[in-house]
């Protein structure tokens, strides 16, 4: 991608004035370039110095919406560069987006590996594996979106689910590590996470299922907890929550969910568990697809003591 060309998208994104199409292909882009992501933490990492300096105009609004974008980049390349001098290393790649405010909510994006699944890779075959920012599950793959597919959410790629067997729905699983991109600061923290689902035959009802933990240990140590099912998973987490729902055959399109989970102090992973299952008979049970997942700490705002 022409560097003028990701600088025009970085500010528009900063600015929440990317369209569908040119979010995706941002999306694409960080993906599969490390410059990229290189550039999207300056941004970020800038962002985040000057919340805390107490430098934003408006409160309640990011100071990229305060300034033209031609000031706006002649003052981030100095500046930027000197914030990130010894910091430009994986974990901070996604850790600081520029805070999006909502009644008085902060947002800052947490990274996820592969959220578009705009990377083409090969899935291991497992619920978990014993890593963070690594998409697994038993029959599943990515999958080129179109023809007879559904097109994709995001971008030109998504995860598919296979046909689950009798009694049981599949599953697509990620650890994310929370260490390396927890906010700074004593303020009590959420995660919010949103994933989106799409049946391969329309006109038929279908399960939707979306499933979030925290834990104290590792993911090296996570992975060895879900033995058989979910219920293994909830059982040795510090903090849970879930969601389904039922489309029913009139819902056509795609359709997401969102949950919002607790995160202790203690916390070092997060597992995102997305499901799907085709109720009724194991014979007529079909492909599912999922895309654009999307996960954001959530900080509140503190109540000032009496």
């Amino acid at each position: 991608m022409n560097p003028d060309r990701l600088e025009s998208l970085l500010l528009a994104y900063e600015e929440n004035a990317l369209t569908a199409e040119e979010l995706a292909e941002l999306k694409t882009h960080l993906a599969t370039s490390p410059e990229a992501r290189r550039r999207l933490v300056e941004v970020q990492m800038l962002q985040q110095a000057i919340s805390t300096h107490e430098f934003v105009v408006e409160k309640k609004v990011p100071l990229i919406q305060t300034s033209p974008r031609s000031s706006w980049r002649s003052f981030i390349a100095p500046a930027a560069a000197g914030l990130v001098i010894g910091c430009l290393c994986t974990s901070m790649l996604w850790a600081l987006s520029g805070p999006v405010f909502s009644d008085g909510l902060k947002r800052y994006l947490l990274p996820l590996a592969n959220p578009g699944f705009e990377q083409q890779e090969t899935l291991p075959q497992v619920h978990l594996v014993p890593q963070a920012g690594q998409w697994s599950g038993m029959d599943t793959e990515i999958v080129s979106a179109g023809g007879a597919k559904p097109e994709a959410r995001s971008g030109k790629r998504m995860i598919r689910l296979g046909p689950a067997p009798e009694g049981k729905g599949y599953f697509a699983n990620v650890m994310a590590d929370l260490t390396t991109s927890r906010p700074a600061g004593d303020a009590p923290l959420q995660i919010e996470v949103t994933a989106h689902y799409h049946a391969s035959i329309p006109e038929q009802g279908e399960h939707y299922s979306l499933n979030v933990a925290t834990f104290a240990e590792s993911a090296e140590t996570v992975s060895g907890h879900w033995e058989n099912t979910w219920r293994d998973m909830r059982d040795a987490s510090l903090t849970n929550t879930g969601k389904a729902i039922f489309p029913t055959a009139k819902d056509s399109g795609w359709q997401s969910i969102t949950v919002l989970l607790d995160v202790p102090p203690q916390a070092r992973t997060l597992v995102i568990s997305m499901g799907s299952n085709t109720p009724g008979p194991v014979a007529g049970r079909t492909d599912h697809f999922m895309d654009d997942v999307q996960a954001s700490w959530i900080i509140r705002p503190q109540t000032p003591t009496p």
